[in-house]
């Protein structure tokens, strides 16, 4: 029961457009009725052009509201929109007399709506149409009356519009290129908008990414713990902050390469990435080291995380690897009012022992008091 189709912009546009010529109509119909009020048309001929306006209007309508209008080449339908509206203008010019030549003012105006979507071609083909239909009055006139018709005058206005007519094509051809032109533009605008967007996107992200490894950097992860730990002062929350190192990485790249080595970099910090829920943070911290920000995290939580970090990287096979790799990790609890870079530091010490300790396993950092203020 809309007017306008819901979802769908440029069915809109074009029922806007329809509304427009509506309105214009209404006002060739108030040029009817001042003709007729000065007796160049009598009532008949005025009511049965308001219902062939009528008609015309309301099959365009329906036909574009129904959506039937997109099978046609265009779908706006301005060309037998035009063609459809000189009709009923003909018929009235047929009868009106004196007053014809008037008439063709109405015409031009119509014509003028071709510029919402024709080229030059397309206005002469329509001004093609409207001057046979001009030729057809007249002859139309010497037959059934040739007494009323004043063939010369007539015949100098079919000329004066043959000459408005192609000036008004070419122009508003021009300017319909020139629209064309401008939506061409804006359109290659668009698209260098979302390249711009994108490059800005890629730039951000080689802000706060590891360029390498696609997880964060450092620079971020230092900039979260700081926010982690401005939370837990206000919020009295709890995170930790997990040290992790591959072991034996220095023999990858040995063995295999350093591109073989950039690969175990890439698919551990993927692997790490995947076992951490979205509000944690994963991310290289340099070299072979990768560090875990554990949002509203107990340490005991934060073990638990830790083992699945270090079973899933425990798990990676890589084709062109005789072995897989596996990490070691350093977890501990930050404490409130303390410093981050002393919870880094824990963190590192427990990683020292989780090395010395055999490695490819967790190491938690000891517990201590909360930091007086």
């Amino acid at each position: 029961m809309h007017i306008f189709p819901p979802n769908d912009r440029d069915q809109e546009i074009r029922l806007k457009r329809f509304f427009i010529a509506t309105g214009a109509h209404g006002l060739n119909l108030f040029f009817v009725f001042l003709c007729w009020a000065m007796n160049f048309l009598n009532t008949a001929i005025v009511m049965n052009y308001l219902m062939f306006v009528l008609f015309l209007n309301a099959v365009v309508f329906l036909t574009l509201r129904s959506g039937l209008n997109k099978r046609f080449a265009d779908p706006s339908l301005t060309f037998l929109q035009i063609s459809l509206a000189a009709l009923p203008g003909l018929y009235v010019m047929y009868f009106a007399g004196e007053a014809r030549g008037t008439f063709l003012l109405l015409g031009l105006a119509m014509f003028a709506f071709g510029l919402f979507r024709f080229k030059t071609r397309d206005f002469v083909f329509l001004a093609i149409v409207i001057l046979t239909g001009y030729a057809s009055l007249i002859a139309l006139l010497m037959k059934f009356d040739p007494v009323g018709l004043k063939f010369k005058i007539e015949l100098l206005q079919w000329m004066a519009f043959v000459v408005t007519l192609v000036e008004f094509s070419f122009l508003a051809g021009y300017i319909g290129d020139l629209r064309s032109k401008v939506v061409e533009k804006n359109q290659k605008l668009a698209i260098q908008n979302i390249e711009l967007e994108s490059a800005l996107k890629r730039i951000g992200d080689l802000v706060v990414r590891d360029e390498l490894t696609g997880v964060h950097n450092r620079r971020y992860l230092m900039e979260r713990i700081r926010e982690e730990s401005q939370r837990s002062l206000r919020n009295n929350a709890t995170f930790c902050i997990g040290m992790a190192d591959i072991d034996f990485f220095k023999i990858v790249n040995d063995t295999y390469g350093h591109l073989a080595g950039d690969e175990v970099l890439r698919a551990v910090a993927q692997a790490g990435s995947a076992c951490l829920r979205l509000t944690d943070c994963f991310g290289r911290f340099g070299g072979e080291e990768f560090v875990l920000v554990l949002s509203d995290t107990t340490l005991d939580g934060a073990m638990i995380t830790a083992e699945r970090v270090r079973h899933a990287v425990e798990a990676l096979v890589f084709p062109g690897m005789s072995h897989g790799v596996t990490i070691s990790i350093g977890v501990a609890e930050h404490v409130r009012k303390s410093d981050t870079a002393e919870t880094l530091n824990r963190a590192d010490a427990a990683l020292y022992h989780a090395k010395e300790a055999g490695r490819n396993q967790c190491v938690a950092a000891p517990t201590i008091m909360e930091a007086s203020v």
